[in-house]
């Protein structure tokens, strides 16, 4: 049999005859394209196995590329090496679910534990970026090249949609291998560094907000339900649906009973500034009733997000996105000298690290101090230095 330089054009190029043909790959001994008369094309191996000649079918051509026949081979190859036998291996590639059958049981098992959003976000992902380069493949068969060159592909376009999808990729792979269709510590995503992270969180210093207090008075009578709510996210440090969708049975004598926030049900407690902007609000307090009626459950009967942009330009404070309002809201908490856990509780972070993205405005609290400390020391130590004055002597 011919041994050529198998090129992607040769393969698809090669035309059947009256016999079998093989084209065996010059840069891999042992890997080849069996050519049918019938025209059927079968990416292969052939290596002695056991003392026997044996071709084993890696894929049909067209089910599978050159480059990642050429991996098969290789990986089938240096398991024959070590004494293995890849025939056995692909019969149970056969019994394998595909990363798509996988998806379909990963989601009936994880639908009932996510709120709606998250299960919305998961699906696209999934659909748009995932599925496409993994559904056909596999599960057990999907490694860390497959992963890594898919990344680096998706990086191209928006980096921040390409670290989601290595999430959930990333998580779904944790679970395979705690249902056993995976070996364990073999999740192809571990050690894929994930593209660095836009700082955009921006904190408003005393300045700003005075200023946009100001703004808040002017439009108050314009805006009478929006400057609420917004008085009440900048107080609160709460996401903005957890406030636009507060209905009356969720306040407490001390706190907000929020029903369904981001990370589950959890209480925000209430200060005696956000109490006063609850007590003012008028309307019926009926227990099922919205504190925010009109912005309540992404209704547009009023332009929150007009009132919002008003206030932003009429307080000279540029770009200002509301969720910097609950950025705002920690950076006070920590540089009022509050440690990082008790802060992640009051916001109701879910994960350490995401609260631990404020450690750096402690460290700017602790030099200062520092600084205080070493003044007051260093002064006391100059006047320990300073000689006695000598009173009476001539």
């Amino acid at each position: 049999m011919p041994r050529v330089d198998l090129t992607a054009k040769l393969a698809r190029d090669s035309q059947p005859g009256p016999k079998d043909a093989i084209l065996f790959d010059k840069a891999l001994p042992g890997f080849g394209l069996r050519i049918h008369p019938s025209g059927r094309k079968v990416w292969i191996v052939q290596a002695r196995i056991e003392g026997r000649s044996r071709r084993i079918v890696i894929a049909r051509f067209g089910e599978m590329q050159l480059a990642e026949a050429r991996r098969r081979a290789r990986d089938m190859l240096d398991r024959i090496r070590k004494g293995g036998n890849p025939a056995e291996d692909i019969r149970r590639e056969k019994e394998t679910p595909t990363f798509r059958a996988f998806t379909e049981e990963y989601l009936r098992r994880s639908d009932p534990h996510w709120k709606p959003s998250g299960r919305e976000t998961v699906r696209i992902y999934l659909n748009a970026r995932i599925l496409p380069a993994f559904g056909g493949m596999p599960l057990d068969r999907i490694g860390p090249e497959d992963v890594a060159a898919w990344f680096d592909a998706a990086s191209k376009g928006k980096s921040g949609a390409a670290n989601r999808a290595l999430e959930i990729l990333r998580a779904m792979m944790f679970r395979a291998e705690e249902w056993g269709l995976r070996e364990r510590d073999t999740n192809p995503c571990l050690g894929i560094a994930f593209n660095p992270r836009k700082k955009i969180a921006r904190f408003l210093d005393t300045d700003e907000l005075a200023r946009l207090g100001r703004a808040l008075d002017a439009h108050e009578a314009r805006w009478p339900e929006a400057v609420a709510a917004i008085r009440l996210l900048a107080l609160t440090g709460c996401r903005r649906s957890e406030v636009l969708n507060l209905r009356w049975r969720n306040i407490g004598a001390d706190a907000l009973n929020l029903e369904d926030s981001k990370t589950g049900p959890r209480a925000v407690p209430l200060g005696e500034a956000a109490r006063a902007v609850i007590d003012v609000l008028p309307g019926r307090r009926k227990p099922a009733a919205f504190l925010f009626p009109h912005h309540a459950e992404k209704r547009r009967t009023g332009s929150f997000d007009g009132c919002w942009r008003a206030m932003c330009k009429d307080a000279g404070l540029g770009k200002l996105r509301l969720h910097d309002l609950r950025h705002t809201a920690a950076s006070q908490a920590v540089m009022a000298g509050e440690n990082l856990p008790l802060v992640g509780k009051l916001l109701g972070h879910r994960r350490h690290r995401t609260t631990a993205g404020y450690a750096h405005l402690a460290d700017g609290h602790l030099v200062e101090a520092a600084e205080r400390v070493g003044s007051i020391i260093a002064v006391a130590m100059e006047s320990a230095q300073t000689p006695p004055t000598n009173h009476g002597v001539a």
